[in-house]
This record gives structure tokens, sequence and C-alpha cells, in this order.
């Protein structure tokens, strides 16, 4: 990678791990989660391009730390949705399976941490129909998860377990960043303007994230 795309690299880490963060103010938002997704797709090819493996040791992509935080943050919210519509129907064992709080499901070990994500996952898939029409959970949010759940078990040395399909063929680090600026000033600056007075301290976090950085 040349140094302009190490920066353009960087700022697409930027705005992910911000939107990670912050996941509990866009989620109603299904939109947002559809792009982010595709912006994490496209950093993932980045990332494993072997152009990009060559300067690998220039930038760090999101630390595994950062990852299991947002992990344990999108999987707590789903495991909030299950717990409730579990205690809604009478269902008292989804409901005490789900009652993880986040930092129930952060503090677990690696080798604890993993299968609960991956039942949250499960029961999220079986249940969606009623958690799309009841309780708010998108499509998107699961996806997001399971995404992020793959590169957890990449870092750990496992294999995916979910493989997000994307029907991107193998493209150059140049199409691949072409692609990643597309997604962010077609799509996701478009969506993000619901919050320029909905919430103007988000709106202005995710400008921020998304400023170039010339190192």
């Amino acid at each position: 990678m040349n140094k302009r795309q190490i920066n353009h690299k960087e700022m697409q880490d930027s705005v992910i791990n911000f939107l990670d963060r912050n996941v509990d103010k866009w989620t109603a938002i299904p939109k947002v989660g559809e792009f982010k997704n595709q912006l994490d797709t496209v950093n993932q090819q980045i990332e494993q391009s072997q152009e990009a493996q060559q300067a690998a040791q220039v930038f760090l992509g999101k630390s595994k730390k950062e990852l299991k935080y947002a992990i344990a943050l999108k999987g707590d919210i789903l495991n909030d949705a299950l717990e409730s519509m579990g205690a809604v129907s009478g269902d008292l064992a989804l409901e005490s399976r789900m009652k993880d709080s986040f930092s129930d499901i952060h503090r677990l070990t690696n080798l604890e941490f993993i299968p609960k994500n991956q039942e949250i996952i499960r029961e999220a898939e079986a249940h969606l129909d009623v958690l799309q029409a009841e309780y708010g959970v998108t499509v998107e949010q699961v996806d997001d998860l399971k995404a992020d759940l793959d590169n957890f078990l990449q870092l750990n040395g496992m294999p995916r377990a979910y493989q997000i399909e994307s029907a991107q063929a193998t493209q150059s680090l140049e199409q691949l960043f072409s692609e990643a600026s597309d997604i962010l000033n077609n799509k996701l600056d478009k969506v993000m303007k619901i919050f320029k007075r909905r919430d103007p301290n988000f709106y202005n976090g995710y400008l921020a994230a998304r400023v170039i950085v010339d190192n």
C-alpha cells in the first residue's frame, strides 16, 4: 500500500470503530447497519489482499481487545431482545439463557466468549421473525455480529464460522479503496445526516472519524 492508501485505511478503521462503539445510537436505522457492513466487508478484503499483507507492519486494524468489546456490545443488544421475548412469551429457558449483561459477556474467557455469542446468534436467527416484528431487531444487526465474530475467530487462529457472503470478486487495492470511498461518500455519509439534528454529538463524532489524517 502507498501512503495515501494507508491514510484512507486508517480513516475507514476509525469510522468502523466509531460505529461499533456507538451501536446503540444507530441500531434502529437498518440502512446504517447495511452500509456499515458493506464497508466492513471491503475493509476485510483490503486486509486480506496480498498487497496489504506485505505492508501489514505499517498499520494495525481493529485490535482483538477492541473487537471483543464491540462483539460483547452487539451481542448484549440481541441478548436483551431475546431475554425480553422469552419473558413475554413465557419461554423461561430462553429468558434464563439470555439474561447475561454486557459485563457478563465481555469478561468471559475467549473459550467461553465465542460459544456464548454463537448461542446468541443461533437464537436470534431462530426467532428472527418475531424479533424483527416486535423487538426492533434487524437482519443487519445479526449479520454484523456474525462478521465480527468471524474476524475474532480468525484473530484467535480458528476457522471462520459464518463466512458472510460477498458478491465481490478479487479486486485490486485501488478498486477496493474506490469501493470503500463510494460506500462512505454516497451511502454512509448521506444516511448519517439523519443524526445531524437528532443527535449532534454523535453526528459530529462520525464526522471526526471521517477525517483523513496525513501521517
